[in-house]
């Protein structure tokens, strides 16, 4: 583990994650520009050297989407908060998306929050400079019942038919005192599939956001799948939050993300989730800021 990172542990509380900084290095400045602070994010992301366990070759490797492929940004008293979202593919398939943003504890310390998940249906770790994810199994992907899993032949047909499926999905999230949040569905998907996989037709992701805020709670992933039957759609949910998640499709029941010894506010069981964070010095928004004059 690099002695930059820190992994979480279970009964951290968000409050905290910065106690261990020293106030006088990274004490928030609201004149440091969301700009900047996202350059610091692109930088970073391009540090993460994702692969598929399945592999062995150069073909593992997971790309890299250009760029942030969301932004987002909320206004707090101790300061701002921001992130930006991005996704690593395989054959044109998001395969991993991660939440890279700025944290503002109640003391006025930043950190960097680096949260990731596995959209991957293999196992796939990390490399480089953040070499502590590593996932214990693959995300499993479930088919859509009846007539609504059925797929079109025409792709702005079948981006309808995702987001139709999309808002059948109802999602809320409850927090450790029971306050319960309905989170809202961004009709634009952040990434539409580019499948080089015969077996892979298309697909998206898209993201729940909180009604405060725009930050994502959890990613919807739609994919159609080539089946004996023909294509079928099939989903998959990941959290991207810290309170208990639950969703239902069409009134029913599908789905729990609960909080509980084996599935802390830092990592799933399986470590398909996985929360990192990442001390804060003013020295790297001035070395990229320099970089750019």
């Amino acid at each position: 583990m690099p002695r930059s990172v820190f992994h979480l542990p279970v009964a951290i509380q968000l409050a905290s994650l910065v106690i261990a900084f020293t106030a006088n290095s990274c004490l928030a400045d609201e004149t440091d520009s969301e700009a900047s602070w996202r350059l610091l994010f692109d930088s970073i992301s391009r540090k993460y050297q994702l692969l598929r366990e399945a592999d062995s070759d150069d073909a593992s490797r997971l790309q890299l989407a250009e760029g942030p492929v969301y932004v987002w940004g909320r206004p707090q008293s101790q300061g701002s908060t921001y992130g930006a979202v991005y996704v690593w593919t395989h054959k044109g398939s998001a395969e991993a998306v991660a939440c890279l943003w700025r944290y503002v504890n109640p003391g006025g310390q930043r950190a960097i929050v680096h949260e990731l998940h596995s959209l991957s249906p293999v196992k796939i770790r990390s490399e480089g400079d953040f070499d502590t994810w590593r996932t214990h199994s693959g995300a499993s992907l479930l088919p859509i019942a009846g007539s609504d899993g059925q797929v079109s032949e025409r792709p702005v047909a079948r981006l309808q038919q995702m987001r139709t499926i999309g808002r059948n999905f109802a999602l809320d999230s409850v927090s450790a005192s029971g306050d319960r949040v309905h989170l809202r569905l961004l009709p634009q998907p952040f990434y539409r599939t580019q499948s080089t996989d015969p077996s892979i037709l298309d697909g998206a992701l898209f993201a729940f956001v909180c009604s405060v805020g725009t930050d994502p709670e959890a990613f919807l992933q739609l994919t159609a799948i080539q089946t004996d039957d023909g294509p079928r759609w099939h989903w998959s949910l990941a959290r991207f939050s810290h309170h208990n998640l639950y969703a239902s499709y069409k009134g029913r029941d599908v789905w729990a993300s609960e909080r509980d010894v084996n599935n802390p506010m830092s990592h799933n069981a399986d470590h398909t989730y996985w929360m990192i964070s990442q001390p804060f010095q003013p020295s790297m928004l001035e070395a990229l800021e320099a970089r750019e004059k």
